[in-house]
């Protein structure tokens, strides 16, 4: 935990916070806290500061929270991926919060299998408390948007092109040659599945101006692919 990540419900007065649950056993297993350490905070969605313990009881703590920065700046990409199957999914959410991917586009395709979007991995729940721990990871308190596409006709003939506006589209393919783009530039980036796409969905993105870009030729699963990709064209 690399920041505690709060809430509005938190908040008793205006700067008076009471944390208790997950992040109050967090706090004391990895910040060992005690009445007077500052800890680094942000309020979700809003500013980044530090927190000062008060009070802390058998099942909650109590902190002064004092706003200081605006969150870290989100990267310019947007990320549109085919759904992964459960263990990977979780690693993939992880994987782009943490880079600070602010829009996710998960989509169906034809080597996704249909069990995957029963998962309970995509449930509310499950889905927040992935995400709330890649924001502690990496200090962001600014969560994510997150869309699900189960039709991938109706989201390329639809939905793509408003998605995409005025990037630069690229899509992870490891025939690909696209070059890197500068750093700044906004860019929409598209990932298949474990599998690949399929010669109809590749030539679909491209008839919609995405680019092939790859990392060679060797097969990398999607997390790793993931996390390579958004170094080379973030960082």
């Amino acid at each position: 935990m690399n920041m505690l990540l709060l809430d509005k419900e938190d908040f008793i007065s205006q700067e008076l916070v009471s944390v208790s649950g997950r992040r109050f056993t967090r706090l004391k297993e990895f910040i060992h806290i005690e009445c007077g350490k500052q800890i680094k905070s942000g309020v979700r969605n809003e500013s980044c500061g530090s927190a000062e313990v008060v009070e802390i009881a058998s099942d909650h703590v109590k902190l002064n929270y004092r706003p200081e920065s605006a969150p870290p700046p989100a990267p310019p990409l947007t990320l549109v991926i085919a759904l992964q199957r459960p263990q990977t999914f979780s690693k993939v959410i992880h994987s782009a919060v943490t880079l600070g991917i602010k829009k996710i586009h998960f989509i169906h395709t034809f080597k996704v299998e249909k069990s995957y979007w029963q998962s309970s991995r995509l449930k509310a729940e499950s889905l927040q408390e992935e995400i709330d721990l890649a924001l502690e990871q990496a200090a962001d308190p600014v969560e994510p948007e997150l869309f699900f596409h189960k039709r991938f006709k109706i989201f390329a003939e639809d939905e793509l092109e408003h998605i995409a506006g005025n990037t630069l589209r690229l899509i992870g393919d490891p025939a690909g040659n696209a070059p890197v783009p500068l750093h700044g530039t906004p860019v929409t980036l598209a990932l298949g599945p474990e599998g690949g796409f399929t010669e109809y969905e590749l030539n679909t993105f491209k008839e919609h101006g995405f680019a092939p870009i790859s990392l060679g030729t060797r097969i990398l699963r999607t997390e790793f692919a993931l996390a390579a990709l958004l170094g080379k064209l973030l960082f």
